[in-house]
């Protein structure tokens, strides 16, 4: 098992975007828009979900965690809401669109300083 480090984590999280613009810009819509039928995801799927996760579901539950509030229940996550919402978007605004919330969450998590010892 690999020790956890923040650091060696924002690494990897930091390089996500790029590596999903890699993969992913410039394809077809074919590529970019079909599943595999029943309840799976397309690409485009895909990051709609990765959004909604940088909006409302991993830095919400961080700050969560880290507060000194009593009550630290989780808001109940809708993986789903965003597939509808943003079903029209060219894939390449929602790259940037994850881009630009990933790197803010990042620089968010950064800025808290979280760290051995790390006391809310």
């Amino acid at each position: 098992m690999i020790p956890f480090d923040l650091n060696d984590t924002l690494a990897l999280l930091e390089r996500t975007p790029d590596v999903l613009d890699n993969l992913l810009e410039g394809l077809a819509p074919a590529w970019l828009m079909n599943n595999e039928g029943g309840d799976s995801w397309s690409p485009h799927d895909v990051l709609c979900h990765l959004i909604e996760c940088e909006a409302v579901n991993w830095i919400p539950r961080i700050d969560i965690i880290l507060s000194d509030k009593e009550d630290k229940r989780f808001v109940p996550f809708d993986r789903f809401r965003n597939l509808d919402v943003m079903k029209e978007q060219p894939v390449a605004a929602l790259l940037e669109e994850f881009k630009k919330r990933r790197t803010g969450n990042i620089a968010w998590l950064r800025s808290r300083k979280i760290g051995p010892g790390y006391n809310t």
